[in-house]
């Protein structure tokens, strides 16, 4: 293969990142930080930069970080990958590891409820504290010294069946969640549910699918028009040996859930989330920066 002649690559790199004022993503923005709800569209990519602050259960506080990446293959198939990054008080900054994932909508046409089933490799080691998902027993703090857990892999493989409905601008959805631990063949369970009221304005004109949105002006740029809100709720069904609540060993999360739409490609996102249990972290402010592209493939074919 030969060299991308620089002014190709400069118009591909323009295009991911500057591209604002083209066509945006024809679909329904999910905005929850550990549920998921529908899947992209065809043809979309979607950048998330995803930084918490965590208030611990035990020991100094910490900051993780998830850059996530994820593309509509089809309407009913979503594929992506995940890179996570930690820094806890006192401690060097910390790479956490990879994930990769995919999630398919089963039926094309669900009336009462829309089902997915989502599955997620993750190749990362024991000092990766990003709240992706809740599950099992315990507290989420660094079970080992720093060094030691930055060596010590943890390889899982995450299943979730995933249930979810829109009235209009308002939706709902429930993540039923497995994790199988590959090195020692066991399964730890979890749960997440949210609803959400999406936005008057996302700048995303007639969406389509189980949401449609006329095309309105912008309105002004601190307009509640541009405000979505809702809850979230996540926490830990035991194991395999042990299923069910049992809130004194168990990890149990809430809190509300905000967006913002700046732009038809940008989307702030915001959860203070609250520990409901003694084993659970204390607080944890979650954020996020959603950036969308639509017909990606095809504009770098047409840079090319």
């Amino acid at each position: 293969m030969g060299h991308v002649p620089l002014k190709r690559g400069v118009a591909i790199c323009f295009l991911v990142f500057a591209s604002i004022g083209s066509r945006p993503l024809h679909a329904q923005m999910d905005p929850y930080f550990t549920a998921i709800n529908t899947p992209a569209p065809k043809g979309g990519l979607m950048l998330m930069p995803l930084p918490d602050y965590q208030t611990a259960h035990t020991g100094p506080d910490f900051l993780t970080t998830m850059g996530m990446a994820e593309y509509g293959v089809t309407d009913r198939l979503t594929a992506g990958m995940m890179a996570e990054g930690e820094k806890i008080g006192g401690f060097p900054a910390t790479f956490g590891g990879l994930r990769f994932n995919a999630y398919y909508q089963l039926f094309p046409r669900d009336r009462l409820l829309h089902f997915t089933l989502y599955g997620e490799y993750e190749d990362v080691n024991q000092a990766a504290l990003y709240k992706m998902e809740i599950s099992g027993f315990g507290s989420g703090d660094l079970a080992l010294p720093l060094a030691a857990a930055r060596r010590s892999p943890a390889h899982t493989f995450e299943q979730r069946v995933i249930a979810y409905h829109d009235w209009g601008r308002l939706d709902a959805t429930f993540n039923f969640i497995s994790e199988t631990d590959l090195q020692n063949d066991s399964n730890d369970f979890g749960y997440v549910w949210g609803i959400f009221r999406q936005p008057a304005w996302s700048g995303m004109g007639d969406m389509g699918g189980p949401m449609k949105m006329k095309t309105m002006v912008a309105p002004p740029l601190g307009s509640g028009q541009r405000l979505g809100y809702g809850l979230e709720m996540a926490g830990a069904l035991g194991s395999d040996s042990q299923f069910g609540f049992y809130w004194r060993r168990q990890q149990q999360y809430a809190g509300p859930v905000f967006s913002y739409a700046l732009s038809p490609r940008w989307t702030l996102r915001l959860e203070p989330e609250f520990g409901l249990t003694a084993l659970s972290d204390r607080f944890v402010l979650r954020t996020g920066v959603t950036y969308t592209i639509g017909n990606f493939l095809h504009r770098i074919h047409q840079a090319l």
